[in-house]
């Protein structure tokens, strides 16, 4: 989210009271609290389930106000716990992203929640405080977020169906234009082209985690890197490194720490997380990957912070400031 959209957000009126109210797509929060992950993760599944939305940590309820948050709360929030919390007890996964800003020397925090791909996202798994149950489906209200409805539930059942019916019927028409006996399919997740009698074209490992697919027009990063050209563009890859053996090649939390020397005198990896904060390295799919609840990087994420010559003192100052 840009400056300009967040001032937007808390845009006052004359009155002093805030041209927004809370909606479908808005939720105010005075101050960002661990403990209430549970109700958070409703609201995530809720917004989701939906068309999206925004939750703004600093604004006080009665009257809404632009008061700033009162505590460091939010500058600590761990993204890898908070999407583990979230993968353990909602399916299919939720996606969100965080922000600060700062404004007239107040601090205020923004978490945005994109609307799933894939609907209902629904609860795995009871929370705890017995917030949410196995089986619960949420949807976001005007200004409230609450178990769905039958219109809403019948609606979201409604347009899988359309498209996947749509998705179906692309790829059909693609076949009869190009025709069957000219196409072959793709495994992003093995690196197998079914070719025809049965044969496979098998693109090498090594080739294929730095494999980058590209749109027409477009260049890679490097000259020389590895590409596969698409005319136009693909549903379902997202134009990153497919999801192949990630637990051989892709790195993990602490090995990336271990790569880059931010690991803690204790082990930890307090300070790898605040880099990868730093740099929205959540947000970059070319660089991480999510699977089974871990966070993995690749290659690129690697070379990519290695180019910014972030030392564990320079990781140190960034969690101060943060705090």
């Amino acid at each position: 989210m840009r400056q300009e959209e967040f001032e937007q957000l808390i845009k006052l009126k004359q009155d002093g009271k805030l041209f927004k109210r809370e909606s479908t797509i808005l939720e105010f929060k005075e101050n960002f609290n661990i403990g209430a992950m549970p109700e958070y993760a409703k609201t995530f599944a809720a917004f989701a389930n939906n068309s999206g939305g925004v939750m703004v940590f600093g604004i006080s309820d009665r009257p809404r106000l632009p008061v700033g948050m009162k505590n460091s709360n939010f500058f600590k929030i761990e993204i890898e716990k908070v999407t583990n919390f979230l993968n353990e007890h909602y399916s299919p996964e939720i996606k969100w992203s965080i922000d600060d800003f700062e404004r007239d020397g107040k601090k205020y925090g923004v978490i945005g929640i994109n609307k799933a791909i894939r609907k209902p996202v629904i609860c795995r798994k009871n929370t705890n405080k017995g917030v949410s149950y196995e089986g619960d489906i949420y949807y976001r209200y005007s200004g409230r977020s609450e178990k769905i409805k039958f219109p809403e539930l019948q609606q979201i059942l409604e347009e899988t169906r359309v498209n996947e019916q749509n998705v179906w019927m692309q790829h059909i028409q693609s076949i009869a234009r190009i025709g069957p006996e000219n196409v072959a399919l793709i495994d992003v997740l093995r690196g197998e082209i079914e070719a025809s009698d049965d044969k496979k074209i098998v693109i090498d490992k090594t080739l294929l985690k730095d494999i980058q697919f590209i749109q027409e027009g477009r260049f890679v990063e490097k000259d020389g890197a590895p590409a596969l050209k698409l005319l136009g563009s693909v549903e379902g890859i997202e134009s990153v490194v497919p999801k192949i053996n990630l637990e051989d090649d892709f790195y993990t939390t602490t090995e990336l720490g271990e790569k880059l020397g931010l690991i803690s005198e204790k082990g930890s990896t307090h300070y790898v997380s605040v880099v990868l904060n730093h740099f929205k390295i959540k947000n970059e799919p070319k660089y991480h990957q999510h699977k089974n609840n871990q966070n993995y990087y690749t290659l690129a994420c690697l070379d990519f912070l290695t180019s910014k010559n972030i030392s564990i003192e320079d990781a140190k100052a960034l969690a101060k400031k943060k705090a």
